[in-house]
């Protein structure tokens, strides 16, 4: 007789061996190291005898089950808030991230604490010293951003310690992370831009610098672009891809950095006209090396069709800055550039905030305030003369009462 029949109704973990033994396993807890339950092993000579020992370990499991041993460190809750609370629920790239932070900069400092001994005064401590040095390469400290990232992280996982009754109260409310603080950027002025464009034009992947600078999009937007976002007729690209890196190399994920980041965004005439001699250059390419190319329908990649990876290109551009003896950006500010020109022109700023994929407006105000003044300046100037032109009869008519 099979284990599986000699187990009773509603008691899948009741059986009997075949040495005459009934044995029941029951749940007593987790192992927070990696999430798992642990199970205990009963042992009776009757059904009888083993379900009211099961019914006893089931009662004393559940009155004791909102205990935490007192030896359960803050890496081990992480560890496990990870596995059981997040594996599902976040990106890849931004479950990596968090697995980064947590592995590089928590729990090298303060994962050894007891769950239930953790306080704010320690856990400011951790921040301010992040700041001042907390890079691993010893020379300086993390941003404002990331510092605040690492906030965010304990402080979601010391939340969920609290819903499962694991601590009363969260320290990382009580402390006082630090306010982020925008990198400064460094757009290139429209002299500067004309140079780079002009020392760029024979390059391979002139198209991508010139989109990068008239569309705003973002590096992992821009690699992450496929001929089917392209549309020549519309003059318009979709943004809806980007590329990323993981731990097992690139993947193109069919999603953007947020849900604002999909997007439609109109092209010069510039950037079509390049994008067409791009798609040209390309398919002879891929005729020239035939069943080698992989095709992955990129818009921008290396010469065999394969992934053309972040920090490559960013070396391009790098590279070309130096041989035009131009300042040294990143290619990231090739977006600012694109977001700065246009509000410079008097582009609405919900308009740029569009282009660019920004959640909310307030982000583009935050970034591009030093444009700000200058666009005040452009609105008064507008208005220049106004008393000064011809009025004319009709528009100075008032409505009539019909219209009213």
């Amino acid at each position: 007789m099979s284990k599986k029949s000699r187990r009773g109704n509603n008691e899948g973990s009741i059986y009997k061996r075949s040495d005459g033994r009934w044995v029941a396993t029951v749940s007593v807890g987790y192992d927070f190291a990696t999430g798992k339950p642990i199970r205990k092993y009963l042992y009776g000579k009757t059904r009888k005898e083993i379900k009211d020992k099961m019914l006893k370990a089931l009662t004393e499991t559940k009155d004791n089950s909102i205990v935490i041993p007192e030896k359960i460190t803050l890496g081990e809750w992480l560890n496990r808030w990870m596995v059981s609370y997040k594996k599902n629920t976040l990106k890849p790239s931004t479950y990596e991230s968090y697995e980064m932070f947590i592995k590089n900069h928590i729990n090298p400092i303060i994962g050894n604490i007891p769950l239930t001994k953790l306080q704010a005064i320690v856990l400011q401590k951790f921040y301010n010293d992040k700041l001042t040095s907390g890079r691993n390469d010893k020379k300086g400290g993390l941003s404002t951003r990331t510092v605040r990232y690492l906030h965010s992280i304990i402080r979601q996982a010391l939340g969920q310690a609290i819903k499962e009754g694991f601590l009363q109260n969260n320290p990382a409310d009580a402390t006082s992370p630090p306010v982020v603080k925008n990198k400064q950027m460094r757009p290139l002025t429209e002299e500067d831009l004309l140079v780079f464009l002009e020392a760029t034009k024979d390059d391979r992947l002139f198209a991508a610098y010139l989109l990068s600078v008239t569309t705003g999009l973002r590096r992992g937007e821009l690699l992450g672009l496929c001929w089917d976002c392209v549309d020549f007729d519309q003059e318009l690209i979709v943004v809806q891809r980007q590329l990323l890196r993981l731990k097992s190399g690139l993947i193109l994920d069919e999603s953007t950095k947020s849900k604002s980041g999909k997007r439609s965004v109109t092209l010069t005439d510039d950037a079509i006209g390049e994008l067409r001699n791009h798609r040209k250059r390309q398919i002879e390419e891929r005729l020239l090396l035939g069943e080698v190319y992989q095709d992955n329908n990129l818009v921008f990649c290396r010469e065999d069709g394969s992934f053309l990876g972040p920090v490559e290109f960013s070396k391009c551009f790098q590279r070309h800055l130096v041989k035009a003896g131009l300042p040294k950006v990143r290619l990231h500010d090739l977006r600012h550039t694109h977001a700065t020109l246009l509000l410079k022109r008097g582009v609405p700023a919900k308009m740029v905030q569009e282009r660019l994929g920004h959640s909310s407006i307030t982000m583009t105000l935050d970034l591009y305030s030093h444009v700000m003044p200058e666009m005040a300046r452009l609105a008064g100037e507008s208005l220049n003369g106004l008393l000064n032109q011809k009025k004319s009869p009709a528009k100075m008519q008032g409505p009539s009462r019909e219209q009213n």
